[in-house]
């Protein structure tokens, strides 16, 4: 169970089908590897959870990307999550073995089943631990309340999710 989420901001704008600055800065550095978008988003993401009442010396987690996918922001978030919080980056305390469909291209409906498909696991010692869960992206949270959720079981005494930017449904209507 997650014990809160902090999203940074909206991919959409509320009343459009464009991008907010956020969501075009989320989409270049995920799915067309701009550095320089990428850098900014760090920038963005550093100073903003300064902002957020989080845990003391938390255990800074990134939701791991698919073994098909070799480029991804996520860790490089999670890092300067890490590096603002002035807490150690630790890689690898969740992992992921196998390749499934992208959630984000899923139906809701079967989510969970694509994320019990992913293989994921905890490969840290996190008990006792607080833990900051950091993602580039979220719309159902299913992938950050299943992570969640190995967290606990593995013995963190907490676990907050940190987000970019939240998507909406492809069919979703923008507000009126």
């Amino acid at each position: 169970m997650l014990s809160a989420l902090h999203v940074m901001g909206c991919y959409w704008h509320d009343d459009n089908e464009t991008a907010t600055s956020l969501g075009e800065l989320v989409a270049a550095a995920k799915d067309l590897n701009s550095i320089a978008a990428l850098r900014q988003l760090e920038r963005r993401i550093s100073e903003w959870v300064l902002t957020l009442d989080l845990p003391l010396a938390p255990l800074v987690a990134a939701v791991p990307p698919g073994p098909n996918r070799d480029a991804h922001p996520v860790p490089s978030l999670a890092a300067c999550v890490a590096e603002a919080l002035e807490v150690d980056a630790v890689g690898g305390v969740l992992t992921r073995s196998n390749p499934t469909s992208r959630v984000r291209d899923t139906p809701v409906e079967r989510r969970r089943d694509v994320v019990l498909a992913a293989g994921y696991a905890v490969n840290a010692v996190v008990r006792g631990r607080a833990v900051v869960l950091v993602d580039d992206v979220t719309l159902t949270g299913t992938t950050l309340v299943h992570l969640a959720d190995l967290l606990r079981q593995a013995g963190a005494r907490e676990v907050v999710g940190v987000v970019a930017a939240r998507t909406r449904l492809a069919d979703e209507e923008p507000a009126d």
